[in-house]
């Protein structure tokens, strides 16, 4: 069993199998360890050009 905080309630602790943790992980309810992400940040997102030219015409 592991324990694991949700997006529903971060503010709780639960206690689910391996099997839960999987399908909560796979569907993006988890609650991740900001420690375990701290090193990792995200590429920055670049604008489409021809998208930013489209909304100035």
């Amino acid at each position: 069993m592991t324990a694991v905080r949700t997006t529903i309630r971060p503010d709780l602790e639960v206690e689910v199998s391996p099997a839960e943790h999987l399908d909560l992980q796979r569907q993006g309810l988890l609650v991740e360890d900001p420690s375990a992400s701290a090193g990792i940040t995200p590429e920055p997102t670049r604008a489409n050009p021809a998208a930013s030219a489209a909304k100035e015409d």
